[in-house]
């Protein structure tokens, strides 16, 4: 029972985290392309044959049995399909029995074709209306990242942090009123700190105007290892040395240089943690932003730093995914969103690479046209890349990322033995 139980919350798991990344996708997608009047034939919850489904205004909402993804359908923006007869060989006689009846076909599987110019169809919109659409699914994976992790400050709590002072400027006001590198600024003004940053903001807020801090300094003390007294779960492998630390509370006033509004100190600071709670509502959202910003700025830097070959390509299969999530989903629901939440991000930004198949591929596309606009409105040329040169492209691009995917999962299964 415990076996199945477990195997039941694995797969469950991997639903919600690779389900809600793609369907906050699509409906980035969705949500745009309603408001710039493009017609939305159907919006899908999961693939496979359709399971239910229902119709509201002229678009179709269906639920199909595999659920870690969907899809969203917009008039005009595939291709027409082209049915070709078969050649007719020269003499050749008609069967002697007519061939069987074809399959019924759901008349919603049918995608409407509509006429270039029709103002529901996504070919007739502006450029700027199309590149919206297409990177709007990007743009919904990282607005998903900050609820994730807005929901983590918010419900499991975040790091309360106080300042640690890194380095001391000579002849500037925090050295000058006896401040060391080590000590632990814990309050300001009578202000309890529970975020660093703020302290930042109360220190420029005092420009000009003596302001007392509360400190924390700790003078470490040599003691031989011999003489006993080691401290709580330490140990003494030898008769070495060790340390102790006598720990002093201070109040120390100090004058910001500067104008109200920009004082300074002159010190080097870095976060300081010392709890973890529930953060309010302003600050869960802040930490957010905060938290997904700075995941964002790591992962273009690594992904520049694989590009340029100064450091290694380090790559995630589905395999090796699951297995991610399956060990995330084990340690608890904070851990599980913040790996929904990374790889949001990732997923997000992935697709907005400009490479045929994805939609920074498609937004290329896009911006290609354009030029090619302006060429021929300031040559007389008619250059254009036909729709059909363009899915050429994008189906040889699908084929490279399906090898590139087989290659990366062989990797990721011989990782495990």
């Amino acid at each position: 029972m415990t076996l199945i139980f477990g195997i039941l919350f694995t797969f469950f798991s991997i639903c919600f985290v690779l389900g809600s990344i793609a369907l906050v996708h699509e409906f980035g997608h969705y949500i745009t392309a309603k408001l710039t009047g493009i017609w939305v034939i159907e919006f899908a919850i999961g693939f496979g044959y359709r399971l239910l489904k229902f119709k509201w205004g002229e678009t179709i909402y269906s639920i199909r049995p595999f659920p870690l993804g969907g899809f969203v359908r917009l008039a005009g923006m595939d291709p027409p399909e082209e049915e070709e007869a078969p050649p007719k060989k020269e003499g050749e006689n008609p069967p002697a029995e007519p061939p069987p009846p074809p399959a019924p076909i759901d008349p919603d599987d049918i995608t409407p074709q509509l006429d270039p110019t029709d103002p529901r169809g996504y070919p007739s919109k502006s450029r700027w209306t199309k590149i919206l659409v297409l990177a709007a699914g990007s743009i919904m994976n990282l607005f998903w990242a900050v609820i994730l992790y807005f929901s983590i400050f918010a419900i499991s709590g975040g790091p309360l942090s106080n300042m640690l002072v890194l380095d001391v400027s000579k002849n500037k006001p925090a050295a000058k009123a006896g401040i060391k590198s080590g000590d632990i600024i814990t309050a300001i003004a009578g202000i309890k700190l529970d975020e660093w940053s703020d302290g930042i903001g109360i220190i420029q807020k005092h420009g000009g105007k003596e302001v007392i801090l509360d400190v924390i300094r700790d003078h470490p003390i040599s003691r031989p290892g011999f003489s006993g007294g080691l401290l709580q779960m330490n140990s003494s492998f030898n008769n070495g040395n060790y340390l102790v630390y006598r720990r002093e509370n201070l109040k120390i006033p100090v004058t910001p240089a500067g104008s109200e509004g920009m004082g300074k100190i002159g010190v080097s600071l870095a976060p300081n943690i010392f709890d973890f709670k529930a953060l309010s509502f302003g600050k869960a959202l802040f930490k957010g932003f905060e938290r997904t910003s700075s995941i964002i700025v790591q992962t273009i830097m690594g992904i520049a730093g694989m590009v340029l070959g100064e450091t290694e390509a380090d790559f995630a299969g589905p395999v090796k995914i699951m297995h991610m999530i399956k060990q995330q989903a084990h340690k608890g629901l904070a851990d599980l969103l913040s790996l929904t939440a990374l790889l949001s991000i990732n997923i997000g930004l992935i697709n907005l690479f400009p490479f045929p198949v994805l939609d920074g591929g498609r937004i290329v596309f896009v911006i290609l046209e354009a030029i090619l606009s302006l060429i021929n409105s300031l040559i007389g040329t008619k250059l254009v890349i036909t729709t059909e040169v363009e899915e050429k492209i994008h189906f040889v691009g699908m084929m490279f990322l399906l090898l590139m995917l087989i290659l990366v999962t062989y990797q990721d299964i011989k990782g495990f033995f």
